[in-house]
């Protein structure tokens, strides 16, 4: 079984890394004393063990991890020599373009807090469905019991606590409770990267080539969509189908993918020092506690300075070693004692 699963894959850092080993920016430290710049393991940085681990049907599965190596990951070296020789790109190399964005904007850290908050959002409504359903089986049977034909496709993804509870003499009602954790996170990778990134198909994408002696860094969160008004107003909360909403992905030190959704750009183009600079700034702000680069640019440290705190350093560390075992403990119980 694949324990050790890369949120940022290998062959994406290769692209930055010499001897397999990458100059990492970290943006919580928990002393002064650290090192600004340290050289990393691709190996051994953006990874987190039994990240994309989850129960199915009785047992654990790594299916996931298998899904990312199989669909973007063995195909990435191909797709970048691709683009280092200009190539046209024909519609399988665009359908992967549209996979490769959607997958590394969600599958990441930063990617569980967006799609962890977007599920609380439509919790509401979720839970009113599956609630519905109860109540009507409850009416007809007094038993409670959700047919295979009436559960709705996240319906094993949803951990669920369900107590019925007496009201009035004649009256019971349904107390739900729920967690918006990994479960309902993986549910939403699944659902994403099934139907929702061909959304990203319309996008008409331009690699920009880097400027002579610049090289943009990339991050622990390497994909970007910016909302930009002017170039002191902006945010990182851009629509994936939403008309001027910017993508931003640095694909190596050398070749970015951009695109403005709803306007057509030329495929290859190559970045003044102006824009490059300005999208170098947007790479690193975005950043979730990461940012990579092939060599230290003390410029990068400037952008965005570091946070010294050991009481955060150490509460970040420990969240992420129960990110998995949270799960089991807590997540796991519930998708159980619904079947």
């Amino acid at each position: 079984m694949k324990i050790k699963n890369h949120y940022v894959p290998k062959t994406y850092l290769n692209q930055w890394a010499s001897d397999k080993k990458i100059y990492e920016y970290k943006l919580l430290v928990p002393h002064e004393k650290c090192h600004k710049w340290s050289k990393v393991s691709i190996s051994r940085t953006s990874s987190l063990d039994s990240l994309y681990l989850y129960y199915d049907e009785g047992e654990i599965t790594d299916e996931m991890e298998d899904f990312f190596s199989s669909e973007f990951e063995m195909q990435y070296s191909s797709f970048i020599n691709k683009i280092n020789s200009y190539s046209i790109l024909d519609e399988n190399d665009k359908e992967y373009i549209s996979k490769l964005v959607a997958s590394q904007y969600i599958r990441t850290l930063k990617g569980f807090y967006r799609i962890q908050k977007t599920m609380i959002d439509t919790f509401p409504n979720i839970i009113e469905d599956l609630t519905f359903s109860m109540e009507q089986e409850l009416k007809t049977t007094r038993t409670l019991r959700v047919e295979n034909k009436s559960k709705p496709e996240y319906y094993n993804f949803i951990p669920l606590k369900v107590d019925i509870q007496k009201i009035e003499k004649e009256k019971v009602g349904l107390n739900v409770q729920t967690i918006a954790g990994k479960s309902l996170w993986l549910f939403g990778i699944k659902h994403l990267l099934s139907s929702t990134y061909k959304t990203l198909n319309k996008v008409s994408w331009c690699v920009y080539d880097a400027p002579n002696n610049f090289e943009w860094t990339t991050s622990d969160d390497p994909v970007i969509f910016l909302n930009y008004y002017n170039k002191n107003n902006y945010n990182f909360d851009g629509g994936w189908g939403v008309d001027n909403t910017n993508i931003i992905f640095p694909l190596s030190p050398t070749k970015l993918l951009f695109a403005t959704i709803g306007h057509s750009t030329a495929l290859y183009q190559k970045a003044t020092m102006t824009f490059a600079e300005e999208i170098q700034r947007y790479i690193v702000e975005n950043a979730y506690s990461k940012v990579y680069s092939r060599i230290a640019i003390q410029k990068i440290t400037k952008i965005r300075k570091r946070r010294v705190d050991d009481e955060e350093f150490k509460k970040f560390n420990e969240s992420l070693k129960n990110f998995h075992k949270n799960y089991v403990n807590e997540e796991i119980p519930l998708l159980k004692s619904k079947h």
